[in-house]
């Protein structure tokens, strides 16, 4: 009895060392997969607040900058350097998420596995990003729905709304988000 005791008590003792690990070498991974934070010249008309490095590897980017972006314009009570963090964390989550699963022939293939939800359950790299730039209780400080990332569009169906709200549309010939193809329209009139 005494020696299954001084186990469990030892494997206790060990277990939060374990997590100190756990939580070092899962910070180090996102640290990895977050692209490095370069200024750029402005492609679209609504560039992103912190812009996003353009990486022939990752074809989704201005898609993961726009998607980005929207879910730390949402997020509740931070500051604007929690928030661009979130932002940097995020995009750099998305463009692993959608490496390897970017269909730009076939757009709404994988679009399932692309999307970001916060409804009922919270999206794993919504969570990651959150504990990546330690914001307590994401899942209460955004917005309920979910965001589907597709080739040349981003949308975005909120639990209280009825229809989803596309905030990034790019055309075959130039880069708009769907405000900016708007304004080009008042503009052409």
């Amino acid at each position: 009895m005494a020696l299954s005791t001084m186990g469990a008590t030892s494997a206790i003792s060990t277990t939060p060392t374990k997590m100190k690990s756990l939580e070092s070498s899962s910070r180090s991974t996102l640290n990895g997969l977050a692209p490095e934070f370069t200024p750029t010249k402005k492609s679209c008309r609504s560039a992103p607040v912190t812009p996003c490095k353009n990486d022939a590897n990752d074809a989704c980017w201005e898609e993961a900058c726009a998607a980005a972006r929207w879910w730390a314009e949402k997020l509740r009570q931070q500051d604007q350097s929690s928030s661009n963090g979130f932002e940097h964390a995020l995009r750099g989550l998305i463009l692993s998420r959608c490496r390897g699963h970017w269909y730009p022939q076939d757009p709404l293939r994988g679009s399932g596995f692309r999307s970001i939800v916060n409804d009922v359950s919270t999206d794993p790299i919504l969570l990651a990003a959150g504990e990546a730039t330690r914001i307590r209780d994401i899942r209460s400080r955004l917005p309920q729905g979910v965001m589907w990332i597709n080739p040349k569009t981003v949308k975005v169906k909120l639990e209280e709304d009825r229809w989803a709200e596309t905030i990034f549309s790019c055309s075959a010939g130039s880069s708009h988000s769907s405000a900016s193809a708007s304004e080009a329209e008042d503009d052409d009139t």
